[in-house]
């Protein structure tokens, strides 16, 4: 059995199988999402500035760094809009949870390619939060089932 097969099967019997979320609050969920989004962003600014190689890059090097990670920061707010939007509908408790973790990862990460500290690292993080977000989706049995349309 490939490690892919078993993850899935793993994902499979805790995500999919999942019931909805009964006594549905889509407002709550979502209030939750930007709040976690927002508070991820700020620690991690506050966390990674210390760190920051800014001061001693060239500034047309920092002005091109600072526009990737604004391209990178639309792509992250394209899929936190795709979340928010699934949260507005019934969603198992773990797949919401799933979600909310990875697009943090993604924010987190942006905060910390911002400070241009570690910039491989950072990068990533990123992609391997929206990655992680891709794989939540898999398994998400609202999406598979045509919810939301």
């Amino acid at each position: 059995m490939s490690m892919y097969a078993s993850l899935t099967s793993v994902l499979d019997r805790t995500l999919v199988r999942t019931p909805p979320v009964t006594g549905d609050r889509p407002l709550v969920r979502r209030a939750a999402l930007l709040f976690t989004i927002a508070a991820t962003a700020a620690v991690a600014t506050i966390v990674t500035a210390p760190f920051s190689a800014a001061d001693g890059m060239d500034p047309d090097l920092v002005r091109l760094l600072h526009a990737m990670v604004g391209i990178k920061g639309i792509i992250a707010l394209a899929a936190a809009a795709l979340v928010y939007w699934r949260l507005g509908h019934p969603i198992a408790r773990p797949v919401a949870t799933g979600y909310g973790a990875m697009i943090c990862v993604s924010v987190a990460a942006l905060a910390w390619l911002w400070t241009l500290a570690s910039i491989p690292l950072g990068s990533l993080c990123f992609y391997g939060g929206l990655a992680g977000l891709i794989l939540v989706g898999r398994f998400d049995s609202g999406l598979s089932a045509g919810r939301g349309r």
